[in-house]
């Protein structure tokens, strides 16, 4: 298997149609996570989101980019809720690009922003409990497990527990 080339780019509205399609075509399975992949359900929706970050990013108030591989939107990854030096990491992968590295990769490229350009001291993720993949990414990236916040993330069925990862600028080693 070849590694695939990666890129973080900014968002464009004319990646709406091909990241809507990623949702469509594993929307039961990332809404379990992120419950906003249910009520993603066109690509109107999604170009609507787009521009909000784009206002966002403008605003700096967010950092978001389109996961490309090999020059094909794949899925996205964030920073948000900066404060006091700090800023929540959010990804997601469409489901043929899983299990190759792509989110790990992606995260290492999104911590250079986070900390260099960003001036960012810590870094958290969060992953509900039994979200495997996810955890799994921050424990190969390196973030320490802090605690698990009860009944934190919204999903379909009401509230499922969430692993709180964090990262330091001090453990922040680039390749």
């Amino acid at each position: 298997m070849c590694t695939p080339n990666i890129q973080l780019k900014d968002p464009k509205i004319a990646d709406a149609a091909a990241l809507y399609a990623l949702i469509d075509q594993d929307r039961t399975n990332l809404s379990r996570w992120l419950p906003w992949a249910a009520t993603t359900t066109s690509t109107a929706d999604e170009r609507i989101f787009l521009r909000y970050c784009q206002g966002q990013m403008a605003d700096k108030q967010l950092w978001l980019a389109v996961i490309g591989v090999d020059q094909q939107p794949a899925g996205m990854i964030d920073l948000h809720e900066f404060k006091d030096g700090h800023a929540d990491i959010g990804y997601w992968l469409g489901r043929d690009f899983r299990g190759q590295g792509i989110v790990s990769r992606s995260l290492a490229m999104a911590e250079n922003i986070g900390f260099t350009r960003l001036k960012c001291h810590k870094l958290e993720l969060l992953a509900a409990t039994d979200n495997w993949p996810s955890r799994h990414v921050a424990e190969r990236n390196h973030y320490h497990q802090d605690g698990i916040l009860r009944q934190h993330i919204p999903t379909r069925d009401g509230y499922s527990d969430a692993v709180v990862y964090s990262k330091l600028k001090s453990e922040f080693h680039p390749n």
